[in-house]
């Protein structure tokens, strides 16, 4: 008669008993981890482990997920920017803790 193969018949391609008619999706948890490791190393930036966790994570994610790809590229970057706040905000304070440490020494 016709092709056309109920999804309720046996001997059905798994693919089509999942629920609502669709394909299970690809997995996108080292990409939304990275993503959520880059948010947050904006706050905690001070701390130099949480961005290169996120980055090293969102570049596994790149290679290894390539449905969260956009996901992993937005981690990667906010997590190289946690990096350089980071980096910057430690040699500003460093510069000014030997600075008063300079004028402490000629004031005496």
């Amino acid at each position: 008669m016709s092709d056309y193969q109920s999804p309720y018949q046996p001997g059905a391609p798994a693919e089509r008993l999942q629920p609502g008619g669709y394909a299970s999706a690809e997995p996108k948890t080292l990409s939304i981890v990275s993503l959520a490791i880059g948010i947050v190393s904006l706050f905690l930036g001070f701390t130099f482990l949480i961005p290169i966790a996120g980055l090293i994570v969102g570049i596994m994610a790149k290679g290894r997920e390539p449905a969260g790809r956009t996901m992993a590229n937005w981690g990667i970057a906010l997590n190289i920017v946690a990096l350089v706040l980071g980096l910057l905000l430690v040699l500003l304070f460093g510069g000014i803790v030997l600075a008063a440490l300079g004028m402490a020494g000629f004031a005496a």
